[in-house]
């Protein structure tokens, strides 16, 4: 989507990195959610819909042209297929909910000309980043001291605890491997990560981190006034 080009920024916002580059960088969650009553109701009931794998409500609520897995301006009825979204067990479900339930927050993009991605889940996507960063290799902790640990597996030793640290995705050999399978999605459920300034190396759970290019959600409210889904959907 070429939003995202934008969102991504040359220079690192204030308030929003630490402003020490002595100590590695940190994001913390944002949920604006409920400062739009509107925007509020809308999550509640799409939360509640997605509980009740409610596929009505959910289509009811897609835009006509929302893009899918593959980020193109699919419509529903790829969207459908793509997402296997008549079956229950269909990922799109849990996915979706573990993007609202990390935050929200409203992107403000003047270069958006179509209104389309005035709001997206989860917070992380709209990380700051450098000019250099290579936003595909780089992600954020999303807990309070989060274990990093020597291994893939909770019997390994501690290294040290994170608290929304911005962190880099290791590439090589080792990259995903665990001993322990994948998580419910069919991701690794451990990552073998490095703090921004390089100083800290260590393994953690699929739990407690997140990549600004995985899986979000961008919602708008149209010209009635309804909140709708314009994408749903991972990578660039």
């Amino acid at each position: 989507i070429d939003i995202m080009k934008n969102l991504f920024c040359t220079l690192l916002v204030a308030g929003l990195f630490n402003t020490s580059w002595s100590q590695n960088p940190t994001f913390a969650p944002q949920d604006e959610t409920y400062t739009d009553p509107s925007l509020a109701v809308f999550v509640d009931q799409l939360l509640e819909a997605i509980d009740k794998r409610d596929q009505h409500f959910l289509y009811s609520v897609l835009d006509y042209d929302v893009s899918g897995i593959r980020g193109e301006a699919s419509g529903i009825s790829d969207f459908k297929q793509e997402w296997n979204s008549e079956n229950d067990s269909s990922k799109v479900w849990p996915l979706m909910k573990r993007a609202i339930k990390l935050g929200g927050v409203f992107l403000n993009d003047t270069n958006d000309l179509t209104g389309r991605y005035q709001f997206v889940f989860p917070y992380v996507y709209d990380l700051p980043l450098d000019i250099e960063d290579d936003y595909f290799n780089i992600g954020v902790i999303t807990g309070k001291n989060v274990n990093l640990r020597d291994g893939p597996d909770t019997a390994s030793p501690i290294k040290s605890q994170l608290t929304y640290d911005v962190i880099w995705f290791l590439d090589g050999d080792q990259y995903g491997q665990t001993r322990s399978g994948t998580n419910p999605y069919g991701d690794p459920e451990w990552y073998q990560v490095e703090t921004y300034d390089r100083q800290q190396r260590g393994w953690v759970n699929w739990r407690y981190v997140y990549s600004p290019m995985d899986y979000r959600m961008f919602l708008f409210k149209d010209g009635k006034g309804n909140w709708k889904i314009s994408a749903f959907l991972a990578g660039d």
